[in-house]
């Protein structure tokens, strides 16, 4: 179930004749890809029921004002527009996450290539969509955060629909394994929400108060720096370290970039908790 060990097929690191013990380069780096991808996995999984428990059940019970206790002005009363905005942009975020995972399952895209292909296109059209409905909620209706936030948002809409638009151009001209790593761009570029969230709880955790930052006015050097480091450097950064490790004949590099993978999952498992416990499973249970 690797999402990264078969991003290029013809990569001469793949597989290495003679090579077959638990810590041999190749094996390892794929493996700490491998957990990484079900580490993350399981947290987007855990922040899909989250989003539509609380979203959906406040819809469904005509209290559309909880919206507000979770975003701030999450619902303005009279405003069709960046109402329908959020609703759009929370209701696409869950299926991003879910059908960017179920993209990069190298067993679906196997079995059932016309059901991959069409998953495909409709994900795409979806980023298009979030990217669009984020700009305006940012730009048009205003949102928490001082500029420099409302700037790495901006620029993750510009990489995510150039990193989709990438992968769709090279899947039609049948570059597979090009399509896969613009893929691969897309799915980590398309979940800076995700991991923003991650991180600010997972330092609030470390901390046991805010650092860094103002939590009234959600502004401060802390925020802006991990605004630019998730949406902008380093899901993509690291994504771009493991293909060239992949690539690489470089045993000490490969064992390096596997480490560095495996502590990133650690990483990602404690934010996942961290958020859990402090903000996901409260509300669901209120």
């Amino acid at each position: 179930m690797s999402a990264y060990s078969d991003v290029v097929a013809t990569d001469r690191t793949s597989s290495r004749p003679g090579r077959r013990h638990a810590f041999d380069p190749a094996r390892l780096l794929a493996a700490s890809a491998r957990t990484w991808f079900v580490t993350a996995l399981i947290g987007q999984l855990v922040f899909s029921v989250y989003i539509v428990a609380v979203y959906g059940g406040a819809t469904l019970s005509g209290d559309v004002t909880r919206w507000n206790r979770i975003m701030p002005n999450g619902h303005i009363p009279g405003d069709r527009v960046g109402n329908t905005a959020i609703a759009l942009h929370v209701l696409l975020a869950v299926l991003i996450m879910a059908g960017g995972a179920a993209q990069l399952v190298p067993a679906i895209r196997r079995r059932w290539p016309a059901l991959h292909r069409w998953t495909g296109r409709a994900y795409m059209v979806t980023i298009a969509l979030t990217s669009i409905a984020g700009l305006y909620l940012v730009w048009g209706r205003g949102s928490v955060g001082d500029l420099s936030q409302h700037v790495a948002i901006s620029l993750n809409a510009v990489i995510l629909c150039t990193c989709g638009a990438l992968a769709w151009q090279r899947a039609r001209s049948r570059d597979y394994a090009a399509h896969r790593r613009w893929a691969l761009r897309t799915y980590l570029a398309a979940n800076g929400v995700f991991f923003f969230r991650l991180s600010l709880f997972l330092w609030l955790l470390i901390h046991q108060r805010p650092v860094g930052f103002d939590p009234e006015s959600f502004r401060g050097p802390f925020l802006t720096v991990l605004a630019f480091s998730v949406y902008v450097v380093v899901p993509i950064g690291v994504l771009e370290l493991y293909f060239g490790a992949q690539r690489s004949t470089d045993s000490v590099r490969q064992r390096a970039t596997a480490v560095g993978l495996f502590v990133l999952s650690a990483m990602t498992a404690a934010g996942v908790a961290a958020v859990s416990m402090i903000i996901w499973i409260p509300t669901m249970m209120e």
